[in-house]
């Protein structure tokens, strides 16, 4: 069995890969009926008229050219595979932001010394967890552990140590945090808007792991330019890879930015578990064991 990789694989990953498939990284593809990529184009996807199955080596699946994607192709992402490194990171802005810790850095950078604003306690908050998927799972489950008040908020229930709810509007209404880890679909896309984010605290932080198409653009910018005390804290931005589009947030006290780090393009480490974990996904379906992930096209279409 063919199967197309366009990107560069580690070699223990082409080594395994190769003891199942005959590995095609370019020219006729013609007899391709696997893919594992990282992107796909229009392009690639012409000539391939055998593709049976795509593996993305990411666990969200936005970025796909999804109309040109023959129905009977069956998709599968790489949820879970970096979970862990984007819960913990998603804790670190949370923290940082909530306990004022990148505030009085900047002071003390500054030589300020002055205590003005009191540190709060996480403790007993409300705290809202946007997206109960393998990153939301773990985000809350160590929020509840630090003792907060965790509210869940999904399409779908799951039970756990919160209070879970399908409505935007309760789990924010006078949170003192959020963390937004909602994969981005044509249900979630620009779902939270700034009547959301004006039902949190006024000095609430709002972070972002998920996708940031998930939130209004023009509503975030004006919590944060309305409300000074408001954190919007975030991995994700807008302008994708061209985070120069989204200068007018960064430029903002009360903005907390990273360059999409938190996952594999942070951390090496973390790349290469993911794609070893979607590796065994592809080794599972050429041994006819069952695949996980599989995608519901009716998110994108």
């Amino acid at each position: 069995m063919e199967l197309y990789v366009n990107f560069n694989l580690p070699k223990e990953a082409e080594e395994e890969l190769g003891r199942y498939y005959k590995i095609v990284k370019g020219g006729d593809l013609s007899g391709v009926e696997v893919a594992f990529v990282y992107r796909l184009s229009p392009e690639e996807l012409k000539k391939m008229p055998k593709l049976k199955f795509i593996q993305v080596v990411l666990a969200g699946l936005d970025h796909l050219p999804w109309e040109h994607i023959p129905p009977h192709v069956v998709v599968a992402g790489n949820a879970g595979s970096n979970a862990d490194a984007v819960t913990e990171f998603a804790l670190g802005l949370l923290l940082a932001s909530y306990k004022r810790i990148i505030h009085y850095s900047e002071k003390m950078r500054r030589g300020d010394y002055d205590k003005n604003l009191e540190v709060p306690l996480l403790q007993g908050k409300k705290v809202a967890v946007l997206g109960l998927g393998e990153i939301g799972i773990r985000v809350a489950r160590l929020l509840a552990a630090l003792g907060a008040e965790v509210w869940g908020f999904a399409r779908t229930p799951r039970e756990g140590p919160w209070r879970f709810t399908s409505s935007l509007e309760e789990a924010l209404r006078g949170a003192k945090a959020a963390v937004c880890a909602l994969p981005l679909t044509r249900r979630t896309r620009g779902l939270i808007r700034y009547e959301h984010l004006a039902l949190m605290a006024e000095d609430g932080v709002f972070v972002n792991v998920g996708r940031a198409e998930v939130v209004d653009r023009e509503g975030a910018l004006r919590i944060v330019k309305e409300r000074p005390r408001f954190i919007f804290a975030s991995d994700v931005w807008w302008g994708r890879n061209d985070f120069a589009k989204d200068a007018e947030f960064f430029s903002l006290p009360n903005v907390v930015a990273t360059p999409w780090v938190a996952g594999g393009y942070g951390s090496e480490e973390v790349w290469r578990k993911m794609v070893m974990d979607a590796v065994k996904n592809l080794v599972a379906y050429a041994t006819g064991g069952p695949v996980r992930n599989i995608a519901r096209r009716d998110d994108y279409l």
